[in-house]
């Protein structure tokens, strides 16, 4: 028996098959309904709210109304781009991860960077203000920054999109090194993560928030980050009191042994 990657970032059992060994991960149809049942609603709406602007552009006009349907037009494209920029993403870590897999020290790089800088460059390029972040020690870390970029901007837009209106928006990262791992925390003030879905929020397609405080996403930016970092023989925690915001810990190993990847 051999181990390969589905979509969702999981190892599956597969027979050996010598003469037609796959090439690439394999393809969770799961994943694949998930994803076009959270497409179709935006594909719908693009549908029928076009039709109604050509209604309201016939005589006699109503620009109201084509202005109105117009508006749902743009709010199920911007849907859709989350959605495909985000699988797209997802597929090329699983991919990467999968041409790694043999030989995982691959994810590491040669020299070593400040992970504090990172996030920094990081928190400012997604639009996070200087005044929100404040980061508490620091590290250095050979892992593929391209790799380990993935879940910390993830988590940072995830504190960025997820703010408490009652209140300005604060993010304490704080970064600790042990002999054998780099652990990282991201807390926020934000909305919090309701406790009931505190076991699948890293699951694909999930998303974070309910109700009036539920907000837009494609519900893969956990799903993500916890493949990376486990991928890297880390390990990946959350908490949240659904309040009062939600904290983040991911930790990883200063070197990637041979045998840590279940990514084959």
């Amino acid at each position: 028996m051999s181990h390969e990657p589905s979509v969702d970032g999981t190892a599956v059992d597969s027979p050996d098959e010598p003469s037609t060994v796959r090439d690439g991960p394999v393809v969770d149809t799961t994943y694949m309904r998930r994803l076009m049942h959270d497409l179709s609603a935006p594909t719908r709406h693009v549908s029928i709210f076009s039709e109604f602007v050509d209604e309201a552009l016939t005589e006699p006009l109503d620009l109201d109304d084509a202005r109105r349907s117009l508006a749902t037009v743009r709010t199920a494209a911007v849907r859709m781009q989350q959605l495909t920029l985000m699988v797209s993403l997802h597929m090329k870590m699983i991919e990467r991860l999968h041409a790694t897999a043999k030989n995982p020290r691959a994810r590491f790089q040669a020299e070593p960077y400040s992970v504090a800088e990172v996030i920094t460059e990081s928190w400012g390029s997604i639009g996070g203000r200087g005044d929100a972040l404040t980061i508490q020690g620091d590290a250095k870390t050979s892992v593929d920054e391209t790799l380990l970029l993935v879940p910390l901007e993830q988590l940072l837009r995830n504190a960025l999109g997820f703010q408490k209106e009652s209140r300005p928006l604060q993010v304490l990262v704080s970064i600790q090194p042990t002999d054998e791992l780099i652990s990282v925390s991201i807390e926020d003030n934000g909305i919090g993560v309701d406790t009931k879905y505190a076991e699948k929020i890293c699951e694909p397609f999930e998303c974070l928030g309910t109700g009036k405080e539920r907000r837009d996403g494609a519900g893969l930016g956990l799903a993500v980050s916890t493949l990376v970092i486990k991928e890297l023989g880390g390990s990946f925690q959350i908490e949240s009191d659904g309040e009062s915001g939600t904290k983040v810990t991911m930790s990883w190993p200063h070197h990637c042994n041979a045998g840590d990847s279940g990514v084959e």
